[in-house]
């Protein structure tokens, strides 16, 4: 005699589900590649890193929408005009439900045409994505600091559901950037990304700390966002920060990637994140986030975020590991890729 399945016991999700999937960042291509299938369909933000990300190939129907940026009348414009394109995709593109992270004109477009619509977000100050956004299911980080409420939650940070936690690459590599830059190889190697702050939430949260790290005993390798592009990095991107010592950074979501992976990282950033918070327990992340005021507190931290990565070449990495990727595959079912 068969045993019936408790329905507790069901994914909530099928794996077979027609899924849209909004990007609108290169993180949340990292993030949501590895759930899609052949019939699934894709809205893509027209930004450099995502251009070269798409030249990989995808079977998928894809959109090309512009990225919202500039003054609040032109974000407005913008808003209005990807709402009516994904309106008009998802017409012709039936699909079964939506995902987004911290887009919110999709998801006000497929109203009425798209039972599930799914609204991801663990960026607190994005305030005006949240209004808008029309969802039936609301994904946040159990760290979420904001007044938006959730439907469902993820334990940790996303970056745990994409980055590959291989510690030990970076252990057998170790000194091999010094070799390349022909340094001595004691010297500290640190990635730097600066962000410009010119996207829908994160220009409040720049600090100019160029003239704070100048005199910093350290050896820096610049990164902007068009390089990725430019040298075909840009899915790689998220474990680059493993070849160096340390990471230095205005964003938020490097750090975060930087930190999954055990490496020494430094954020400078006014940015107010419950992900950020939660990465306070980890002893190699620092955070400074007060505004172009630099003095002898924040050469303390420099000085123990360079003693740390000192201690890492010694003693090695320790990724940080937590239940995001497993929450996330029960939600949106089994990786594809």
């Amino acid at each position: 005699m068969e045993h019936e399945r408790s329905v507790h016991s069901l994914p909530p999700f099928r794996t077979t589900m027609r899924t849209c999937w909004v990007i609108d960042h290169p993180a949340h291509f990292q993030l949501f590649r590895q759930w899609f299938d052949d019939g699934d369909t894709l809205i893509v933000t027209e930004r450099q890193e995502l251009d070269a990300m798409l030249t990989i190939g995808f079977v998928q129907e894809i959109l090309r929408v512009p990225r919202v940026q500039g003054t609040f009348l032109q974000k407005v414009g913008l808003g209005r005009r990807r709402e009516k394109m994904a309106r008009q995709f998802l017409k012709a593109n039936p699909v079964e439900r939506i995902i987004s992270k911290g887009a919110p004109f999709e998801l006000r477009a497929a109203k009425g045409l798209v039972a599930e619509r799914w609204y991801l977000s663990d960026t607190e100050a994005n305030t005006a994505a949240h209004r808008l956004a029309k969802a039936t299911h609301i994904l946040l980080p159990e760290s979420w600091e904001g007044k938006l409420r959730s439907t469902h939650t993820y334990p940790g940070i996303l970056p745990q559901a994409y980055v590959p936690l291989n510690c030990d690459a970076w252990n057998s590599s170790r000194g091999q950037v010094q070799i390349e830059l022909g340094i001595p190889s004691e010297d500290l190697v640190v990635f730097h990304r600066k962000i410009t702050g010119d996207g829908v939430h994160d220009g409040a949260e720049v600090v100019n700390y160029e003239p704070a790290i100048r005199k910093m005993k350290v050896h820096f390798v610049e990164n902007k966002e068009s390089a990725a592009a430019m040298d075909g990095s840009a899915w790689e991107f998220p474990v680059q920060a493993t070849l160096f010592d340390g990471v230095i950074t205005g964003s938020t979501t490097l750090a975060a990637e930087a930190v999954v992976q055990g490496v020494p990282t430094l954020l400078i950033s006014k940015a107010k994140r419950g992900f950020l918070t939660y990465l306070f327990d980890q002893p190699h992340f620092f955070h400074w986030n007060e505004d172009d005021v630099f003095d002898g507190r924040f050469n303390e931290m420099a000085n123990v975020w360079m003693d740390y990565m000192r201690s890492t070449r010694m003693d090695g990495r320790i990724a940080v590991v937590d239940e995001t990727k497993s929450r996330l595959n029960e939600l949106f079912g089994q990786p594809i890729a």
